[in-house]
């Protein structure tokens, strides 16, 4: 007791550094799952056309992990790279038997003046991308435009001639909540798809 006494300040302090440690081991390993943080509440419903011509609403996929991302077919660098990147998200979902059944992509074009259902079937045949979890949609500019500022991203698309859109893959969960913004691939940094797995598999 007397040895307490005499040294419970440098136990204390041994005690916190021990806290301390452990703390940083559980986050930095991930231990905990890593929970990601609620972004925002809700994202507004919305319906755009799918490649049959079909409307597609954002809540039929409700109950669904939903990665979301603006993109447009003749996009000349990111849009690309990070579809072929994301193929490789897609294949590892689908060995986990989660793709489509538990897991959605939403490719949505800023260029309805170009990507028309055809060139955006080629776009998907092209990279392989599966249409039974991956939806490939289009709309009217403008819509298109209020719907990524409803994710919180831009894109602008008054013309052909003037199209920007954020390289920014947005991660929804199960109950319409945006959960994380996932950098899109580029040419000097690629997507790293077994981090993107991770993420969804937390939501999971």
């Amino acid at each position: 007791m007397a040895f307490v006494k005499r040294y419970r300040f440098a136990i204390a302090v041994g005690a916190l550094v021990l806290l301390m440690a452990g703390y940083l081991l559980y986050t930095r390993l991930d231990l905990g799952g890593g929970k990601l943080p609620v972004l925002k509440e809700s994202i507004p419903d919305f319906t755009l056309t799918d490649l049959d011509g079909e409307p597609h609403a954002f809540s039929d996929s409700d109950g669904k992990v939903r990665l979301v991302y603006f993109f447009f077919a003749t996009c000349p660098d990111v849009c690309p790279i990070t579809t072929r990147d994301m193929v490789d998200v897609q294949n590892e979902l689908k060995k986990r038997g989660v793709f489509g059944s538990k897991v959605e992509f939403f490719w949505i074009s800023v260029d309805p003046y170009r990507d028309t259902p055809e060139v955006l079937e080629r776009f998907a045949d092209g990279y392989k991308a599966d249409r039974s979890g991956w939806h490939f949609l289009r709309g009217e500019a403008e819509k298109v435009a209020a719907i990524g500022k409803s994710f919180g991203l831009m894109v602008i698309n008054p013309d052909p001639d003037h199209i920007v859109h954020a390289n920014i893959i947005a991660l929804v969960d199960q109950a319409g909540r945006l959960r994380k913004y996932i950098d899109g691939g580029r040419e000097d940094r690629p997507l790293d798809p077994e981090a993107v797995v991770k993420d969804i598999l937390k939501l999971l």
